[in-house]
C-alpha cells in the first residue's frame, strides 16, 4: 500500500484499487492533482483491510477485474463497511458489471482509457455530500 498526502486541505480520501502498476501510478497522480488524498491498492483484500482499519474514505475507484476478486464483489464488501462510500468502476469492459450494481446510489462507470478531467469529474459525481 502507498498512501500519499500532497494536499492536506484537499477534498478527502480516494481509495484506488487497480492491479496494473502503470495505470495505478498514473491514476493516483491524477487523483492527487484533483486535490484528493489517495490510497493505492493492487488487490481487493488489501483495500478491504485498509478500510476496516481506517474506516474513512470518500470514493473508491475500482478496477472491475482484480486478481483476487471481482470489482462488484469488492464494491459490495466496501459498502458493507461504509454505506455512504462513492463507487467508481474504471474499466475497459463493463460486461462484468450487472445493471443492478451500476444503479446503486453514488455509483458510476468510467470507461478506459479516460483522461484526468474525466476521472476528476467522475469522482466528484459519485462523492458523498
Amino acid at each position: 500500500m502507498t498512501v500519499s498526502d500532497h494536499n492536506p486541505a484537499g477534498q478527502g480520501k480516494v481509495m484506488l484499487v487497480e492491479d496494473d502498476p502503470m495505470i495505478r501510478a498514473l491514476t493516483a497522480e491524477w487523483i492527487e492533482d484533483a486535490g484528493y488524498t489517495v490510497s493505492e491498492f493492487a488487490r481487493g483484500d488489501e483495500a478491504l483491510r485498509a478500510l476496516r482499519e481506517d474506516g474513512d474514505c470518500r470514493v473508491a475507484v475500482l478496477d472491475v477485474s482484480l486478481p483476487d476478486m471481482r470489482g462488484d464483489d469488492l464494491a459490495q464488501a466496501l459498502r458493507a463497511l461504509q454505506p455512504d462510500l462513492g463507487l467508481l468502476f474504471a474499466t475497459g469492459n463493463s460486461d462484468n458489471l450487472s445493471a443492478a450494481t451500476l444503479e446503486r446510489p453514488r455509483t458510476g462507470l468510467l470507461r478506459k482509457p479516460y483522461s484526468a478531467r474525466d476521472l476528476a469529474n467522475a469522482i466528484e459525481g459519485v462523492s458523498a455530500d
